[in-house]
């Protein structure tokens, strides 16, 4: 097993969690009464129109104008993105955890995300921006498990995929990382990370 040189942290539902409101799940095409995030997120990566804004195909007021015709709404623009972004909130322990992999290894984020799930994010967990190098799908133009994603993210932070630990709550980006060489974690808590990050050497 090569030694891990750096860490690299998905971000929806790993460093932050992701709750969706009742318009975004009609959005996908889930049943509000569903609790299921899986089955929420598979739904959401199935969604042309959310692949495009993700991937950085559309812009924001593009997306945000096809979802107001797509609802019959008449949200204004301000209100939209604020409804947009109201899905966020701490995983508990994350943020500490973070920060002690940080002191040790050079870490970095990869994520499949929009612009302003993106600037929100930045904006109410300050400790994100201590990532030098973001690897966004809104940037590069592609979403996980594409290998181009996990090959950026390893140029990110200045390793090869095969010295990265990459740490991601979905198996089957997990397995994307695992095929292009990284070591790879699914993320179930802050709790049970700990213990593998322990594991591997890479905190005390």
């Amino acid at each position: 097993m090569n030694t891990i040189k750096a860490v690299i942290f998905d971000l929806g539902r790993v460093l932050i969690d992701v709750k969706f409101n009742q318009q975004t799940l009609k959005f996908f095409g889930v049943d509000s009464d569903t609790r299921d995030a899986e089955k929420i997120l598979n739904k959401a990566f199935q969604n042309e129109l959310f692949r495009k804004f993700n991937a950085g195909r559309i812009s924001a007021k593009e997306f945000y104008r096809a979802f107001n015709k797509q609802f019959n709404l008449n949200l204004d623009y301000e209100t939209f993105a604020q409804k947009w972004c109201d899905i966020f909130e701490p995983v508990e322990g994350m943020e500490e955890l973070f920060l002690k992999v940080k002191q040790k290894l050079p870490v970095g984020v990869l994520s499949d995300t929009d612009v302003l799930h993106w600037n929100y994010c930045l904006k109410n967990y300050p400790f994100l921006r201590l990532i030098e190098k973001p690897t966004l799908s809104f940037e590069i133009g592609a979403l996980k498990p594409d290998p181009i994603c996990f090959r950026k993210a390893a140029q990110n932070v200045g390793y090869p995929p095969e010295q990265c630990l990459f740490i991601d709550d979905r198996p089957v980006n997990v397995e994307g990382a695992r095929r292009t060489g990284m070591q790879a974690i699914v993320f179930e808590n802050a709790a049970r990370l700990k213990e593998e990050l322990k594991s591997f050497g890479i905190i005390v």
